[in-house]
């Protein structure tokens, strides 16, 4: 745990390395540019020595995923093909998503408001059921 949100940053760059320039170029920021270039070079370490439990295709998966450019990282539907997934997976047992409804997402509502709506969508959460469960939608 990092004591502030900036050596929360630095104590994740010192597992999963520091970005490389081409990283650092797609930066907005010149705050975030400046501080990037600044850090100490640490190299990524070695994620089988650091989760030894772990099996050979959870540690691929998690360097793919642990990867701060998010052009370089797998989308979420690329990462659930991973080979880590195989056991898991269901091609039977996957409801296609519903698309995301962003009619809100720029709306300006009183706290009070978004509570009601967040609580709204809580409530009408209904889990899609596995084949295999007895449980039922209601």
């Amino acid at each position: 745990k990092g004591k502030d949100y900036m050596d929360q940053l630095t104590q994740i760059m010192k597992v999963t390395g520091v970005p490389g320039k081409e990283f650092i170029q797609k930066l907005d920021s010149p705050e975030a540019k400046s501080y990037m270039k600044n850090l100490p070079h640490y190299p990524r370490k070695d994620f089988s020595t650091l989760f030894p439990k772990a099996s050979a295709q959870a540690i691929d998966l998690l360097e793919k995923m642990l990867v701060l450019d998010g052009d370089e990282r797998p989308t979420a539907e690329l990462a659930l093909e991973h080979p880590y997934f195989d056991t898991l997976r269901d091609p039977e047992d996957c409801p296609d998503p519903k698309p995301y409804d962003d009619s809100r997402d720029n709306a300006t509502l009183s706290l009070e408001e978004w509570k009601q709506l967040c609580f709204k969508e809580v409530r009408s959460f209904v889990p899609f059921p596995r084949r295999d469960s007895k449980r039922r939608n209601t």
